[in-house]
């Protein structure tokens, strides 16, 4: 038969034993939260850079897209100037061609009137 005071010194020590143990886990899940809380600052500061690099990235592009619209731009200011020049040349001679007959007949009257003032009478 077992005596009662090995039998409480048996108890003593598995109840110790069992405080360990849990201390033991309860340090080791203390750690683990640590460790975990680390990498979870490693991670943001990871995605914080990336952040920036994707908003350099992304300002390079918007920054060589800008370049070509200035590029475009200034070639269409240029068409534009080019169709303006067509556009006054081909409304001139538009206006010459419809005003040569009323011209030439104005000069005409002209030349013909100072032809009879200059003649005597």
């Amino acid at each position: 038969m077992v005596q009662p005071k090995t039998h409480e010194a048996a108890l003593a020590a598995l109840q110790k034993t069992q405080i360990l143990t849990l201390q033991q886990i309860g340090e080791n899940l203390s750690a683990q939260t640590r460790r975990l809380e680390g990498l979870t600052i490693k991670v943001d500061d990871v995605r914080e850079r990336l952040v920036r690099l994707e908003a350099q990235e992304a300002g390079k592009l918007v920054e060589g897209v800008r370049g070509e619209l200035k590029t475009a731009l200034e070639r269409l200011d240029a068409l534009e100037a080019q169709r303006d020049r067509a556009v006054g040349v081909a409304w001139f001679w538009g206006w010459i061609s419809r005003s040569a007959p009323w011209v030439a007949a104005g000069l005409a009257a002209a030349l013909a009137i100072v032809g009879l003032k200059g003649r005597p009478a």
